[in-house]
């Protein structure tokens, strides 16, 4: 009987000796699954640069500082040139109901036609230097006067240089006034503006995932209709076989007219509504004032769906920051951006279909 239960006892022992090194053998095994994960992800973007105003990445992008255009957005000026080119477009009211544009681009030397170049609003001057950009436009408002007089940002006025912009004869004044991206370059190196971002003081506006990911949440936002006014009731429709939203103005597709004519749609993977407040600071002429600093709601949709988000911007000179609805910051998909910024009033609101 004893000898049973040694034997019983010495079994026992070599099994729990087998288990316990067989455990042993899997850890390195689990570490190196992480670290070829690791590797893997860091070849996927191997000799490519990284745009951060589209959370890209390219073999052909080069970092430097974007430039900021002030473009027309009236029925008669449209289409516009040269807007499909943009990685990112502002939309904010002005005098009248009406809106302007404001296209970013992270890369524009090849750019033929740009335009029409309209006059600069204040509080988009306080937008292009989120992103440090070069701020391109033609004339201003008083108030933005008083801003670009105190060098508020490097910019290049069709009124003080007339080399960076040319006249269309096929357009009336003031929709006639367009420029290249030579005549930027050109304008840049003119000014001795920096075409490279200041590091110490650079910041990133807006954040994105690794891939394209879908809103795990959300309701459905196959159409979006964003008002600002009576006016301006411009609205964006989601192409599921694209996996983008095609925008409209007027009613009709927004289009690049320097574009193939195939694809000449305006057409974005983000669309962010930022709701704030709008006020009439000069009863003559409608001059309006866009709260910007503080905090608000809006929305963010993408891939069809949307879900509620917030903003907040602590001071005139700060990044304006998104975040969902419990208080993380917003990761967009990897694209392009369209930001609308309206009003809170009667004739301005969202609905999505």
């Amino acid at each position: 009987m004893k000898k049973r239960l040694l034997l019983l006892t010495t079994l026992l022992v070599a099994a729990m000796g087998l288990s316990a090194c067989g455990k042993k053998e899997e850890e390195p095994a689990t570490t190196e699954e992480v670290t070829t994960t690791e590797a893997t992800t860091e070849d996927a973007h191997a000799g490519l640069n990284y745009n951060e105003l589209t959370g890209e990445w390219s073999a052909d992008y080069v970092s430097k500082r974007p430039v900021a255009v002030m473009i027309n957005n009236l029925k008669e000026a449209l289409p516009s040139s040269g807007t499909k080119k943009a990685d990112i477009i502002y939309e904010c009211m002005v005098e009248g109901g009406i809106t302007r544009i404001m296209p970013i681009f992270s890369s524009y030397e090849d750019i033929e036609k740009l335009g029409s170049v309209r006059s600069a609003r204040h509080y988009y001057i306080n937008i292009a230097n989120e992103y440090d950009a070069i701020y391109v436009h033609y004339g201003q408002s008083k108030p933005a006067k008083e801003v670009l007089d105190n060098h508020a940002i490097d910019n290049i006025n069709g009124m003080t240089y007339d080399a960076g912009f040319y006249r269309d004869s096929a357009r009336v004044a003031p929709h006639n006034a367009y420029t290249t991206g030579e005549r930027i370059k050109q304008g840049i190196e003119d000014m001795k503006y920096s075409a490279d971002y200041e590091e110490a003081t650079h910041q990133q506006v807006l954040s994105f995932n690794e891939e394209d990911t879908d809103l795990a949440e959300g309701d459905a936002a196959n159409t979006i209709h964003v008002n600002f006014s009576s006016y301006s009731k411009p609205y964006f429709i989601y192409n599921p076989d694209t996996k983008l939203y095609d925008r409209y103005e007027y009613d009709n597709p927004q289009v690049d007219d320097q574009a193939e004519e195939s694809d000449n749609i305006l057409t974005f993977k983000n669309v962010i509504i930022q709701i704030s407040t709008y006020e009439c600071i000069n009863p003559k002429n409608d001059l309006q004032e866009l709260t910007q600093v503080g905090e608000g709601e809006g929305y963010y949709c993408t891939n069809g769906k949307y879900i509620p988000i917030t903003w907040k911007k602590s001071s005139k000179n700060s990044k304006t920051e998104y975040m969902t609805a419990d208080g993380q910051p917003l990761l967009l998909n990897p694209g392009k951006t369209w930001v609308s910024i309206i009003g809170s009033g009667s004739d301005a609101g969202v609905s999505f279909e």
